[in-house]
């Protein structure tokens, strides 16, 4: 928690999750940085900002990979996955792996 607080900032009474967008992606998601409106109380606010980031790093993690449609990722993502996400693309993958499988001839 201590590390999403610094993405809270106080403008005129009213909180907002931020999260600066990395220079490379600046020209893809046309801000330097994102902005999630949290509310005017201090304690909801901080109820809602580890979801808010969360959104906004999944708009910036979109932003890379639009960045590097066409060429292959040689660098592990610059946020990673949640452990529900996680845990969905480990089952699909077993699954997908399960049908390669059942439908092999040999």
């Amino acid at each position: 928690m201590a590390g999403e607080i610094m993405h809270l900032v106080n403008r005129k009474g009213r909180y907002h999750a931020r999260l600066v967008v990395p220079k490379d992606l600046r020209g893809i998601v046309g801000k330097t940085e994102l902005r999630s409106p949290l509310g005017g109380d201090y304690r909801q606010a901080l109820k809602l900002l580890p979801g808010a980031v969360a959104q906004l790093q999944h708009k910036i993690a979109l932003a890379e990979q639009e960045a590097g449609v066409g060429q292959q990722q040689a660098v592990p993502a610059r946020y990673p996955l949640a452990p529900d996400q996680l845990a969905h693309s480990l089952y699909t993958q077993r699954l997908a792996f399960d049908d390669e499988l059942r439908n092999d001839s040999r």
